[in-house]
Parts: C-alpha cells; sequence; structure tokens
C-alpha cells in the first residue's frame, strides 16, 4: 500500500498556477476568519438581541438557560477554531508559524496575511465560503465519526457491495490489481473503505475546502476519536434541546494510518478538476471501475463527466453511481448547465455508449447528506442507483 502519510499529489498547497494559489488563499481565509465571522454572526448579535429586551423579558429569557447556552456556544466556537488552524497549519508546508509553538509569530504572520487582503480589495473571507466551512465542519460528521455512520451505510454501502459483488471472482488478496475511481471524494472516506476491500483506490477532489480536510484527517491522524469538534454549534432553528446543539463529535471514528489492506492495495487522492485530471491521455483505458456518489449532479454539463469516465475506464470496466439529481448549476447566473430528469440522465447514460444493467437499478432510494440526525427539520433525497458497464468492443 502507497504510504498516504508522504503522498505529495494529495498536499494541496502545491500548486500548479497562480488561479489555483489564488483560490487556495481565499480558503484559507474562511478557515482563519472563522472565529471572528462566526462570533460576530453567530454570538455577539444574538446577545446584543437580549440586550434590547424590556427587563421583564430579558430576565424570563436568562431564566430559560438562553444567555449560558449562547455564551456556552463562544466558548465551542473558539474549541471549532483551535482545531481549524491545527488543520490548516499541518497543509501549509511551512508557510504558516504554528499557533500552539509559535504564537507570537503566528500572530505577526495573521495581522499580515489580512492586511494583505484588504490591501489587494478583498474581504476578510467570502460568505458563501464561511458557509462552506460550516458544511465541511459536517462533512467531518458524515466521513469520520460513529455518528455518521448510518448515513454511510445508507449511502456508501450499496456502492461497496455493488463493487465486491462485480469482481466477486477476484480473491480478496488479489483485488488489488483492480484500480477504482472515485471521483468527488469529499473527505476521502468512500475510497478509503473501497481500499479496505482490498481494491487499489484512487480518490479525486476538486473543492479546497475537502482538499485541506481530507488531507488532515487522512495524513495527520494519530489515534481515534483524537480531535472533537461541535459541528452543530452555529445552528440555532430546529433544535431540540441546547444538548443537541452544543453535543462534541469525535472524529476520527477509524484511525487511516491502521487499518488492514491487501498487500497488494494502493491509496491515493488526486487535487483538481475530475475533468481535466482524467480526461488526460495517461489516464486513458486506466480504470477497472468508476465508483461515484452524490457527484453526478456537480456537472455543468454531464455528457463531459460521462466522456471523462469513458475515456479513463477500461473496455469492460464498470460504472456504479448513486445520488439525487440535484444541479448544481441550476439558476447560477452566468453558468452554463444542463438539467436533467432522471429518465432522462439514465437515457443519456445509454446513448453514451454504456451498458445499463437494468437488474442493478434502484430507485427511491431514501437518503440524507450531512444531515444533523436530531435536528427537527430533515432533508431527505430520493436517490436512485445505476450499475453500467463499458463494453468491450467501443469502436
Amino acid at each position: 500500500m502507497e504510504d498516504i502519510s508522504n503522498s505529495a499529489e494529495h498536499n494541496p498547497f502545491v500548486d500548479e498556477s497562480e488561479e489555483e494559489s489564488n483560490a487556495l488563499t481565499d480558503v484559507t481565509a474562511a478557515f482563519l476568519h472563522y472565529k471572528t465571522y462566526t462570533l460576530n454572526s453567530g454570538i455577539y448579535r444574538r446577545l446584543h438581541s437580549i440586550d434590547e429586551l424590556s427587563e421583564r423579558h430579558r430576565e424570563i429569557v436568562a431564566s430559560l438557560g438562553m444567555i449560558d447556552k449562547i455564551k456556552s456556544a463562544e466558548n465551542l466556537i473558539r474549541e471549532n477554531y483551535r482545531f481549524l488552524l491545527d488543520l490548516v497549519h499541518s497543509s501549509a508546508a511551512g508557510a504558516m508559524p504554528s499557533p500552539n509553538e509559535s504564537p507570537d509569530e503566528f500572530k505577526a504572520w495573521f495581522k499580515q496575511f489580512f492586511s494583505a487582503r484588504e490591501s489587494a480589495g478583498n474581504p476578510p473571507a467570502a460568505d458563501h465560503h464561511m458557509e462552506k466551512l460550516y458544511s465541511t465542519l459536517k462533512q467531518f460528521v458524515r466521513d469520520w465519526s460513529v455518528e455518521g455512520q448510518e448515513e454511510r451505510d445508507l449511502t456508501y454501502g450499496p456502492l461497496l457491495d455493488a463493487l465486491e459483488s462485480e469482481f466477486s471472482d477476484v480473491a480478496p488478496e488479489a483485488r488489488g490489481k483492480i484500480h477504482v475511481l472515485v471521483p468527488g471524494a469529499g473527505l476521502g472516506r468512500l475510497s478509503f473503505e473501497v481500499c479496505c476491500r482490498g481494491f487499489s483506490s484512487q480518490g479525486n477532489e476538486f473543492s479546497y475546502f475537502m482538499l485541506l480536510a481530507s488531507n488532515f484527517i487522512l495524513n495527520k491522524s494519530e489515534s481515534t476519536n483524537q480531535y472533537t469538534i461541535y459541528p452543530f454549534v452555529h445552528q440555532f432553528s430546529n433544535v431540540v434541546s441546547a444538548k443537541d446543539q452544543l453535543r462534541p463529535v469525535s472524529i476520527p471514528d477509524v484511525l487511516p494510518s491502521s487499518m488492514s489492506y491487501s498487500t497488494t492495495a494502493e491509496f491515493s487522492m488526486t487535487a483538481g478538476d475530475f475533468i481535466e485530471v482524467y480526461g488526460s491521455e495517461r489516464e486513458r483505458e486506466k480504470w477497472d471501475a468508476v465508483v461515484t456518489c452524490f457527484f453526478m449532479d456537480t456537472a455543468k454539463n454531464v455528457l463531459d463527466y460521462l466522456d471523462t469516465m469513458w475515456h479513463a475506464m477500461k473496455p469492460g470496466a464498470v460504472w456504479i453511481n448513486l445520488g439525487p439529481l440535484l444541479w448544481h448549476f441550476d439558476n447560477v447566473a452566468g453558468e452554463q448547465s444542463i438539467e436533467l430528469t432522471r429518465d432522462e440522465f439514465v437515457d443519456l447514460v445509454s446513448k453514451v455508449g454504456f451498458v445499463l444493467d437494468s437488474g442493478l437499478f434502484k430507485e427511491k432510494i431514501p437518503v440524507s447528506y450531512t444531515a444533523n440526525s436530531r435536528s427537527m427539520l430533515q432533508y431527505t433525497y430520493s436517490t436512485f442507483m445505476c450499475v453500467a458497464r463499458k463494453p468491450y468492443n467501443n469502436k
């Protein structure tokens, strides 16, 4: 197995262009701005609202424990911030002083970092980047906590079962010769689980939020439940109890470096646009299987995804997909977006040349995505699963 802790291709700070460097700087700014942004928008604003109440109403609200809850949330936001600083520092390859070991140097670097952003006319961090950061904390729950196990079982479980069934004639100890690609890998748990079943697995991810977070959890974790985060502390609506809102989540539930793999299996992660990376000549007919989960609807033009998979898959290779069709660029001004119905999507897969396995098609699979299981509001996707193969005679 490849030593993932030394995987240079998964270091998101190794950039190839000015555009990528600027994007990474914007994402880094969101991590660094988390405490200031969240305390101002989530804590101090609420305390100010209570201060503006009449004296009688303030006393009633205080008797409910609301002020104590908000101040507890303030402390937990600071705990989240310490975790996020460690995360960014671990990937910065010396570019950022350690907040713990060199606090004075870090403060000076921090001030210079945001002064440079201000001089360039940039905000400390964009609001939509802050929302993505909150989502990243919930991604840790989905992929690397005990609490996320049920969601993983409903989404990753069927994909892994189908993959093992597809190669049931290959002995587990020989599965390392089967190369499986997982686009849109997020924090890497699905591609990790593929490798745990003996296959050589490569995850691909484009988002720097996901790349920074997956690099940290995969390469820097030293023990199970090493880190404690509070991913739901930002949610003040549809909450049953303060205990639910303020609850801790420990990660990772398993230690990536200590898991048993086939001696022939390799595990790696790549950073970059799926179409650009896997549409290259070096990726032509390289992969035995492609596994996609909540990925296909991230395309502006899903035909580009299908063409790229066709290019990268060997003749006879299998593609296993599960997810909804929440087209990510639908109604986004200035962006190309081709939105298909599920029936149109399935028809398109065949028109591209893939052979769908009708016996393995499943529909109306109810699953959630980064859900807060204790919230009064639950979103459920009615997803579908399909298995398709690239025929040997693909001319």
